[in-house]
Order: C-alpha cells, then structure tokens, then sequence
C-alpha cells in the first residue's frame, strides 16, 4: 500500500467528508442546460407526472435534473461534487495541454516546468513501457529474493523506509497524536486488505473476490511469471488475505479511537511482533528511540507475527509483489495500468474504459495537487464570497450553541465545555495563507534528463516520507492545509477541531451569491452545519477543544447519547436501496450530521416556509446522484455516508420543520410519527 494512500485512509478516520467523489465521470449536465444554481421547485407551487413531495420528496425535487443524467459505460457514479470536480479537472486539463505546446525554457522547479514534464512522462508511454517498474523493481527483486523471514522484514523495511510502501509490515505514518494534537505520533500502520475485509467476508460478494483473484494472477503473469507460478502465487496471495482479514477491524470499528489508539513502546512492540527484529526495524524506518508508537489494529498485529514464518515465506513474499504491483500499476506500463484499470471499473461496474488521454491528465494533477491548486485559487476564489459564507458560519455556529443549551440531558459543566467548543473552532475557508512545504519538495525529472512517470512517482512517495519525518519533534502546525483547494468537498478535523471549506466547494449549487437566504442556508448552510455537527458527533465528541482524545462526558451523558445514537441506527436500517438495507450502524456519524444539520438550518429560518421551502429543495438538489448497480451496492458496503436519496428522505422526515413548511399527512410516505423522529443535535 502506497503511503500517500495509507495516510489518506488514517485521515478518513479522523477527518469527516461531507461528499464522496465520483467514479468515471464524464457526461456534464451544465452542457444540456440544467441550472447548477438553486434549482428552486417550489412543493406549493410546481406541478409534475412524477412522484409527490410527500411521497418522495428527493425524486420530486430531481426528476428533472435525473431523466437528463445517463451514465455512459465510463461512468460509475454521478453527483455535483464529481460534476464540480470534472469542471476543475477541465480547466486544469486546458493548462496541461497549453504548457504541452508551449516551448518556453521555464524555470526549474517552477509549477510550469513540473506540469509540463509530467505530463510528458505521464503520455509517453513508449517511455513507460521500457521503464516498467524502473527503481521499484530493485526493491521487488530484494523482496522475492530474500531466503529467510529476517532478509524478507529488510526488503520491506529499506522500501518502506526510503519510499513509504507498505504490504503486511513496516509501514508507518507519522500524524499528529490524538492524545495531544499538538504533538506528532508515529502510527504503526496495518496489512494492505486489498479488496477489504468487506468484500471477503461479505454475503453475496464472492463473485467480487474470484474476479480479483483473476486479478491477481493476471498481474503476476504480466510480471513475468510463468502459468502455474503465477496461479499458484494467486491461491498464496488470497490465503493470507483470508487469515488478515478474519482479524481486522471493520469499517466501523476502524473510527473508533479506543480502538485504534493503543500505545506501545519499542519493547512491547517487541512483544507483539514476536518474530521481528522490531529495534532493526525502527532504526532502518528512521523511527527509533521513540517513547512510544501507536497501534492501529492490534488483533490484525498478532495476525501477521503468526503469519511471519519460514514456512510461509513465499506466500508472504507473493503477497508483498503483489501488494507492490497493485500500487505502482497506474505509473507501469500499459499493460498494467489497464488490469489495476479493468480491475477497479468491474469493482464500479464501469463497461467502457477512459480514453488514454483523460487518465494521462488525471495522473499529471494528482501527483502535483499543490502546483495545480495555486493555479486555481489564481482565477477561481473571491474575497467577497469568502465574507458571505463567513457570515453563515458565524450563524450556524450560535445556533449549534443554542441546540446544546437546550439539551436536558446535558449537565451544565458539560454544556460549557461543548459550546467552548464552538468557540475555539478554527474555521478554514479557500486556500492556505502558506503553501505546504510538499509543494517545493517534490520536483519532476522530464524524459531527457532520465525521468520517467514511475521515477517522479516514487519522488513524490519519498517526498511523502522525508516531510513526515521533519515533523518528528517539532509542534503541530494547525494551520497546515492537507487538502487542496481544488478540491470539491468539506470537512472537520476533530484533531485540530477545525472545519475546511476548499475554494472549489464554495460554488453553485452550493453557494451563490444570486441564490436567496433560503436556498444558500439549504446548500452551503447544510454542508457547513454537517461539519460543525461533526465535532459532536459519535467520534468527534470523543475530542475536546483542543483537538485531544479525551472523554469529557459524564458517564450517565454518555449512556444517553449512545441510547440517541441507537434509535438513529435502527431507523436508517428500516430504509434500503436495490432491496439492500442501509447499515445504520456504518453511516451513524454522518447521519447524526445531517440530522444536526437540518435542525441547525431550519432553526434558523424559523418559520419562514418559503425560505424553508427554498431550503429543503436546495439540500435535495445538491444530493441528486445516479449510480451503476455494482457502485451502488459498493457504497452500501464501505461508504459510511447512506447513499444520498435517503440522505434526503430520511433526514427530512425526521425534521419537524419539513412539517411545517409543507401539507405532510400520516398517510403520506414521507411521514413519521414526532415521536419516532430521530436526532441528538434538535
């Protein structure tokens, strides 16, 4: 597992996403003549074949808008941050193809002279062929190569340690520590799980697994094994998957900080991984001398000591190939590149590949995510945007005061220490004041001085592990940007108790300063309110103000909010999608936040049904999305948001203002009895 990687899925434990990505998405419903503004449709007012707002109020408010999405056979999944996500890939893209013309002796080091190399590297594939894995092969070679399970602990070490690679050991993040934030930790990182645990152990996924064990054997037979070896390899590969499977965390418990906070020092890590020469090991990764390490999953931990013996040293090594393989297949060859491609379109449900030079411009931005965002903020951010949606932060955040001050089942000292809470939120909006320094670390070599698109990937995997390893020792820098601002969502970051809002988020449909009151409240107001809702919400209300693990509840306040947090799992389970249930107890942090956030709003509006109405049709058009089937159920499986109908559905008829601002019966579909609404944040 890549460590950019590794550190992305540490992050999505700690940092809360408002929105999912998209998957292969292309078609553009703004080139058909859809507004990405409000989209008002008025529940009083408009007339339509379709269903009624009571019945269904997510389908009412985006028939339209979805009988003019089609989902080409490139396309998995369809939503306005994937929508706004194309939009900005598209404009980068148009950089891309100008600096590719342009002749000018940039620079070294300059945003231009990197893009345009890149880009170079990452198109010439006569180049990627003859390369092939270039300097990650000497590193496989030591793997494969090694005659015992100490010469088979180094390979991975010394990969690890120069590049941040990890397969089953001796991988390693370095983030700031949840027991003081405003110091770094070092994380022992888990075995890569590959397809996941969800899908191993999942009822009705077996298909999923044998394609990937065709995979896999496809991969290894591109490497250059022989039939039999590579099949062989395949079985070995998903035996061991299997075992570390059994062991590791769900989605669920992997957010859980009791869980995977678990302090050891050197020695007991000695204890735990039994068979390793765990102070070589640290010393070879630059991590020694550390009072303590941090243990993600302990009982997957054991797992691998059991697992690392003579007798399973080829298993082990035909695990870390693949492991390698699967990681660096997109910078390959081309022949890689379209198995880990093929692979990931049937896991979407995808039919029809990306063209070569749309997935060349994709690979360009996301290995200079920093240049590109400068590029952004240059032509796509307004200071007069920025004031609006400072004033809405600043009512959502009094209003979220209020809600706690009403809470009876809240002690007064707890109340005071949620609402500082509130106070000492740092709030980020656009781009940072300063440029990460990863920016000017990572520098491209282009194809006539020897670079080639696998040799600035691995600079880019180095620049990941000697950055982290500067911020061993020093104080936390909480104003440090780790998103760009480019990108097209939101998030709380409970260890800095902070909520971001990217340049690129604050654009309709979200935001627009045309839009009125109303609509603005439902489409940027939700979004920040789900943040700010965050920070108390299953996971965030285990961090105080200053970004530390700490329980800072009272034993019986506690009780409740988990017997609140259960009446919420129980009623998103009664909803389903393809006759598959929603797993309430996956997606409870993000519902809490939307319950929350649709309180937090209406409130605000009061009882101003039109602004109401403005409000509740904004948040269900900025939800509207179409999936493929596969992607879908792939959702319901590992994503911890409920897919976005009933992120409408459900949220809306659990708020009493929805009552209020239209004619709901008990006979309706969209009816719930007040006093099976759910909600902890009302």
């Amino acid at each position: 597992m890549k460590r950019s990687l590794l550190t992305l899925l540490l992050a999505v434990q700690l940092i809360v996403f408002t929105g999912c990505g998209a998957a292969g998405q292309d078609n553009n419903p703004l080139e058909n003549g859809l507004s990405a503004q409000g989209n008002k449709v008025s529940g009083q007012e408009t007339d339509t074949d379709g269903p009624r707002l009571q019945d269904d109020y997510y389908e009412f408010i985006n028939k339209d808008l979805l009988d003019q999405i089609e989902l080409s056979a490139a396309d998995a999944h369809w939503d306005w941050f994937g929508e706004l996500d194309i939009a900005a890939s598209n404009e980068m893209d148009d950089i891309i193809r100008g600096l590719s013309r342009d002749r000018t002796a940039f620079e070294a080091g300059s945003s231009e002279q990197k893009i345009r190399d890149l880009y170079e590297c990452v198109s010439d594939t006569e180049n990627r062929n003859e390369t092939g894995l270039g300097p990650l092969k000497p590193h496989i070679d030591r793997i494969r190569n090694a005659q015992s399970i100490a010469e088979y602990v180094d390979a991975l070490v010394s990969l690890s340690g120069e590049y941040g690679f990890s397969s089953i050991i001796g991988g390693y993040s370095i983030m700031q520590d949840k027991a003081d934030s405003d110091q770094y930790a070092v994380y022992m990182l888990y075995a890569d799980t590959l397809i996941g645990k969800e899908y191993m152990e999942g009822e009705g996924t077996q298909a999923y697994v044998s394609l990937y064990q065709d995979y896999i054997e496809n991969m290894f037979l591109e490497f250059g094994l022989g039939e039999s070896e590579a099949r062989r390899s395949a079985d070995s590969v998903m035996r061991l998957l299997r075992d570390i499977c059994a062991s590791t965390l769900t989605i669920e418990q992997s957010y859980d900080p009791s869980l995977t906070y678990n302090v050891y020092t050197a020695g007991e890590l000695q204890e735990l991984y039994s068979n390793v020469d765990v102070d070589k090991m640290l010393r070879g990764l630059r991590i020694d001398g550390r009072d303590s390490y941090i243990v993600i999953d302990v009982e997957q931990a054991k797992t691998v000591n059991s697992l690392l013996t003579e007798e399973n040293l080829e298993a082990l090594k035909a695990y870390s190939t693949f492991v390698l393989l699967n990681d660096a297949a997109e910078y390959g060859s081309a022949a890689m590149a379209r198995l880990y491609k093929g692979m990931e379109n049937a896991l979407y449900g995808i039919t029809q590949e990306w063209d070569d030079e749309t997935i060349w411009l994709r690979l360009t931005q996301e290995l200079l995510p920093w240049d590109f965002g400068m590029i952004y903020v240059e032509e796509h951010f307004s200071k007069e945007d920025k004031e609006n949606v400072e004033e809405i932060i600043a009512l959502i955040l009094d209003e979220y005061e209020s809600i706690i001050m009403k809470q009876d089942w809240m002690s007064g000292a707890t109340k005071q220490k949620a609402v500082r809470k509130l106070e000492t939120m740092n709030v980020k909006i656009g781009y940072p004041d300063e440029w990460p320094e990863e920016k000017d670390m990572m520098q491209v070599t282009p194809v006539f001085e020897g670079g080639s698109l696998m040799s600035n990937f691995m600079r880019s995997m180095n620049v990941g592990v000697e950055h982290g390893l500067r911020l061993l020792g020093g104080r936390a820098d909480k104003e440090k940007w780790d998103i760009p601002p480019q990108t097209v969502n939101a998030l709380y970051d409970p260890l800095n108790n902070e909520i971001i809002f990217p340049a690129a988020i604050l654009q309709a449909p979200f935001y627009d300063r045309e839009n009125s009151r109303g609509a603005n409240m439902g489409g940027i107001g939700f979004v920040i309110a789900h943040e700010v809702s965050h920070a108390f919400d299953l996971n965030g209300s285990l961090y105080d103000e200053y970004g530390n693990y700490n329980n800072w509840w009272t034993d019986e306040e506690r009780a409740e909010y988990q017997r609140l947090s259960q009446t919420i799992i129980d009623y998103y389970n009664q909803y389903e999608m393809m006759g598959v249930p929603v797993n309430g107890e996956l997606t409870l942090s993000e519902n809490i936040a939307d319950l929350g956030a649709a309180a937090c709003i209406s409130s605000i509006l009061g009882d101003d049904t039109d602004a109401l109405d403005d409000a509740f049709s904004q948040m269900a058009y900025n939800w509207a999305a179409e999936d493929t089937a596969d992607f879908m159920l792939y959702s319901l499986r590992t994503d911890t948001h409920a897919p976005n109908k009933i992120r409408v559905n459900a949220v809306l008829s659990s708020c009493d203002a929805f009552y209020e601002a239209y004619d709901i019966e008990e006979t309706d579909a969209m009816y719930t009895a007040p006093e099976e609404r759910v909600g902890i944040w009302r």
